[in-house]
């Protein structure tokens, strides 16, 4: 017999221990689940975003924590002067603002117990007042309860369904000769084969960032993307929050794997990765896109963090994550699997309910219309 009680935001700061011998005993995501992430985004945007904890501890028999359900509640006011409470997945803000994106969302179960955790919150989150519910950037068989509209018998709840999205893993156990002969021949050629090209132009060097030689490395990353998206990547509190989570990375047994490409002395390319349990997450990247007409500094850059998850004994997987290029999905180029994600909605609340199969049963142009209108 499970039981389960909510966590207060004192509890929430204090229960890093707890939560990640809970995590590193599930099958959840080890970056994104993890305490150093999810308490960094609460510390971040928690007052920003006017966020209310909603987060759900599991027990068993012997007081052992099996399972974490990680949400949060907002309560919002449509144009239309609708009230309306919305739970959200904890790390992600649907609508309401931009923060960093956490994928890999969901609960998390201590392997084994699965099935009675999910159902032990989805039986708590009935009992809160809530009008719908985010369930954002959830990978395939997560969350399977929710998305099958698990309410439905007892709440009479409507799913919806919003986004999908995929991302690439690569897997890095074998050999990176192997890996690197089948890729397509132009994706060889930029990622990996230019390298030549170059050496014979100047001086190359891939290396790990260095504040001394290289200056503030978030500094350098929101140049780059200032002049080639005309804005940073971090604005001031996703800047604040990935300073915060690479303060208590180590919570996590992650470490941090900045690199620079430096050419003649200069920087021309920054990637921020992350490396937590054997797994490499690429979060953001950002180049000089006018260096060289014949050479892709993103790619040739993630050929080399690519190589260098290979070659690291330790480390049994790439992640380029969800999202596409500026042009192209180009990271289907990297032969590696596919991640599919969702993003879909549960709504409770009648009057919710009966606008949105307004919405979805108006032509295109009226939906937009309405949904302006109306505020959903």
């Amino acid at each position: 017999m499970l039981s389960i009680k909510p966590v207060s935001e004192a509890r929430f700061a204090a229960m890093a221990e707890e939560w990640q011998a809970c995590l590193g005993a599930s099958d959840s995501d080890p970056l994104f689940m993890s305490w150093p992430w999810l308490y960094s985004w609460w510390e971040t945007w928690s007052q920003v975003l006017g966020m209310e904890l909603v987060l759900l501890e599991v027990f068993d028999q012997q007081g052992e924590v099996v399972g974490i359900g990680p949400f949060c509640r907002r309560v919002l006011m449509t144009p239309a002067g609708i009230r309306v409470s919305r739970l959200y997945m904890l790390g992600n803000a649907w609508r309401l603002a931009p923060t960093v994106r956490t994928e890999y969302c969901g609960i998390i179960a201590r392997r084994g117990y699965e099935k009675p955790v999910e159902a032990a919150i989805v039986s708590a989150l009935e009992r809160l007042g809530w009008d719908e519910l985010i369930c954002s950037d959830v990978p395939e068989n997560q969350l399977e309860m929710l998305k099958t509209g698990c309410f439905a018998g007892q709440g009479g709840c409507r799913v919806i369904p919003r986004t999908d999205d995929a991302g690439i893993r690569i897997d890095t156990t074998g050999c990176f000769d192997n890996w690197l002969g089948g890729l397509g021949k132009n994706t060889r050629l930029k990622a990996y084969n230019r390298r030549s090209y170059l050496k014979k132009q100047g001086e190359l060097a891939h290396l790990d960032h260095d504040e001394g030689r290289d200056g503030d490395f978030f500094s350098c990353l929101n140049a780059f993307h200032m002049k080639r998206w005309g804005k940073p990547a971090f604005e001031r509190e996703a800047l604040r929050f990935h300073r915060l989570l690479l303060q208590r990375l180590h919570l996590c047994g992650g470490t941090q794997a900045m690199t620079v490409i430096l050419f003649n002395n200069r920087c021309v390319s920054v990637l921020y990765d992350l490396v937590v349990r054997g797994c490499r997450y690429n979060l953001q990247a950002g180049y000089e896109e006018e260096f060289d007409t014949k050479v892709s500094l993103g790619y040739l850059h993630l050929g080399f963090a690519i190589e260098a998850a290979f070659r690291h004994h330790t480390t049994v997987a790439y992640d380029l994550l969800a999202g596409n290029g500026k042009k192209q999905f180009y990271k289907s180029h990297f032969h590696g699997e596919t991640v599919h994600f969702s993003t879909f909605q549960v709504v409770r609340s009648p009057l919710l309910k009966a606008l949105y199969r307004v919405q979805a049963a108006s032509p295109p142009l009226v939906a937009r219309a309405f949904s302006r209108r109306v505020g959903l």
